[in-house]
């Protein structure tokens, strides 16, 4: 029935179920702690990346919506690619909250990661003074041709929150990427195992009702 659920809404907008409306950029992930679960598991230093900056709902123009950052930290020839999303959320990173601007809130996995270092939830975090451009993904390329739009990647324990990279947009990319932290994970970087089913269906039968490449429908999780 999941399946079946968002394969339908995304047939009838011919795009993602969730997040149908939004902007491709490239950029770099700066991993300045190397002893972080973050370091351990990619390495430290800088990584190329493709990150989709999108509407949850898909609301038009600047009214606000659930934005996402979905960052797809790409191959360096000794692995594959990870994909991690991020969601605009309450401060501590557990619940859903909707934004106005790309630097208004704080982004968070919601769900938690298990790493080498233990269970954490990561956060992404706006950078001090950095311009914050309104909801609309159409403005973001122009405002990135002045100025390059930054982020911190938090790692949060309970109490405890940890910056461990810099996230830097640089522009935008042609294309598009189909973004799936369940598909595209690291061994020790893996979400959860509490609700993966679910979101596996759910990605599927987005795919699906958007005739994704077969290449793509026919990935499992792993």
């Amino acid at each position: 029935m999941i399946r079946t659920v968002f394969r339908t809404l995304a047939r009838l907008r011919r795009a993602p179920a969730f997040h149908p409306r939004g902007v491709l950029l490239g950029g770099e992930l700066r991993i300045d702690d190397g002893g972080s679960a973050v370091g351990v598991a990619l390495g430290p230093g800088p990584h190329r990346v493709l990150v989709r900056l999108s509407k949850g709902a898909g609301t038009p123009g600047l009214l606000p919506d659930l934005l996402g950052v979905a960052v797809r930290v790409e191959p360096d020839g000794t692995g594959d690619a990870v994909d991690l999303l991020f969601t605009t959320s309450t401060a501590g990173g557990a619940v859903l909250a909707p934004a106005r601007g790309w630097r208004t809130s704080t982004y968070s996995t919601l769900l938690p990661y298990d790493t080498a270092l233990g269970r954490l939830r990561l956060l992404v975090e706006p950078e001090p003074r950095e311009p914050d451009p309104p909801a609309d993904p159409r403005t973001v390329p122009d405002a990135l041709r002045t100025r390059s739009l930054r982020f911190r990647l938090v790692e949060a324990r309970s109490r405890e929150r940890r910056a461990v990279a810099t996230l830097v947009l640089t522009g935008e990319r042609p294309g598009a990427v189909a973004f799936d932290p369940v598909l595209h994970q690291h061994p020790r970087l893996r979400p959860v195992p509490f609700l993966a089913g679910v979101r596996a269906r759910a990605y599927r039968g987005s795919r699906r009702g958007r005739h994704a490449a077969p290449t793509e429908l026919a990935r499992r999780p792993g």
